[in-house]
């Protein structure tokens, strides 16, 4: 059996992926020429946004496997193995051909020096060209215009979730910067599918639309009728989004069975997002909230839980470069409580640092020296609270947590 470098996938670990960030797609494209433009001629589903996006492309692979089409999709990150972040017909690609596939690249495409995601991007099209995909589904990471996965010639259809602040060390500090960088990646002829967006981002969208000459649907979220395998209402928006891409996708002469959709919908599965965990006999939720937007987006959800009016234990994690400040606040309510913990391997914030904050309230937050150490004092309280715990704050914590599960 050939052994597996395992050094290939600490190339992925979230500290070092954030550390060799590169925004730009021109190395891209070379190392992709070099390496004879794998899928260049294969329709690919771009999905961009801030919020939302691997959950559209949940329902939209999900959907298209029930349609007997092949179909490859690749989205970040990972919540175990790096493996999961490319997939073929819903099978994630085997660990010793991912390694196959990255000793390959960083071979011939050393002198391009292709940051973690890059390597992920020219590995997925490679594997997707091997397995004779029809239809490529792609995940961009944090950008649009300068992501990886725009360097991919045909991109027909761009799907747009929620856009809001968020990674603006890279993108820009306001909301208006954000969503110019997303929505660069709309290009002439192209069809786009978003859901509802303030009014700014509204109004960018409908300016890029004219300038290169493509189309858009607006979609509202879908109605109570439609039973989805995510739970949140918000999912509702996602949903609905990746319902228009099948819609586009029936225009264009796709081969997609009508009558398949609500059960694919229904069925669907994304973990991290809204999820009932049990951990010891006792309900937890997580969910992958990790910037101000998303937070306010799970706060609305609350109205929804049993007896959250008596108040909510929040287990978070945010990493340094995170606003938590505005995370807190649009989680906040005033009987709620907050164990602090850090990010496994990531920098994050602590006590000390949130006391500096200006303005800031943080009476009711409590360090804890690990996630263990904060679920054992859930553990030792008189009684389990009566509205579940949630654990968020950052994608990377759901996964130390439910590690603790298996």
């Amino acid at each position: 059996m050939q052994k597996i470098n395992t050094s290939n996938f600490n190339l992925f670990s979230p500290e070092n992926e954030r550390a060799k960030i590169q925004l730009g797609i021109s190395k891209i494209k070379k190392a992709l020429h070099k390496l004879n433009n794998p899928c260049f001629n294969i329709p690919a589903i771009q999905i961009v946004g801030t919020n939302g996006k691997g959950s559209i492309a949940a329902f939209i692979e999900n959907i298209i496997c029930s349609m007997d089409i092949n179909v490859g999709v690749t989205t970040s990150p990972h919540i175990f193995d790096i493996n999961e972040r490319i997939r073929f017909n819903k099978t994630k690609i085997k660990k010793d051909e991912l390694d196959k596939y990255l000793k390959i690249i960083q071979k011939e495409l050393s002198e391009f020096n292709l940051s973690p995601f890059e390597l992920i991007i020219c590995s997925s099209l490679t594997y997707f060209h091997y397995k004779k995909a029809s239809l490529l589904v792609l995940e961009a990471g944090l950008g649009g215009r300068l992501d990886a996965t725009t360097a991919h010639h045909e991109r027909p259809i761009i799907a747009i979730g929620k856009i809001d602040i968020d990674h603006a060390e890279y993108l820009g500090n306001s909301i208006k910067d954000i969503a110019i960088e997303k929505a660069a990646v709309i290009e002439k002829d192209s069809t786009v599918i978003s859901c509802t967006q303030c009014i700014e981002v509204k109004n960018i969208i409908k300016e890029r639309i004219s300038e290169v000459g493509a189309k858009i649907h607006w979609v509202k979220p879908l109605s109570k009728k439609w039973e989805l395998g995510l739970k949140g209402d918000f999912q509702r928006e996602n949903a609905a989004v990746a319902l228009g891409v099948i819609e586009v996708l029936y225009q264009k002469g796709w081969n997609i069975k009508k009558k398949l959709i609500k059960k694919s919908l229904a069925d669907t599965k994304w973990p991290g997002r809204m999820e009932i965990i049990i951990w010891e006999n006792k309900e937890i939720l997580v969910d992958s909230a990790h910037n101000p937007s998303g937070a306010k987006v799970l706060a609305n959800e609350r109205k929804n839980w049993d007896n959250q009016e008596k108040g909510i234990y929040w287990i978070i994690g945010v990493q340094k470069q995170k606003n938590i400040k505005d995370i807190i606040n649009n989680l906040r309510d005033p009987k709620d409580k907050f164990l602090l913990v850090p990010i496994p391997n990531q920098k994050s914030w602590t006590i000390e640092e949130i006391s500096t904050l200006s303005e800031f309230n943080y009476d009711r937050i409590f360090e804890f020296k690990d996630l263990k150490y904060a679920l054992d004092y859930l553990k030792r309280l008189k009684r389990w609270p009566e509205c579940h715990p949630v654990l968020t704050g950052s994608i990377f914590l759901v996964s130390e947590f439910l590690k603790l599960t298996i």
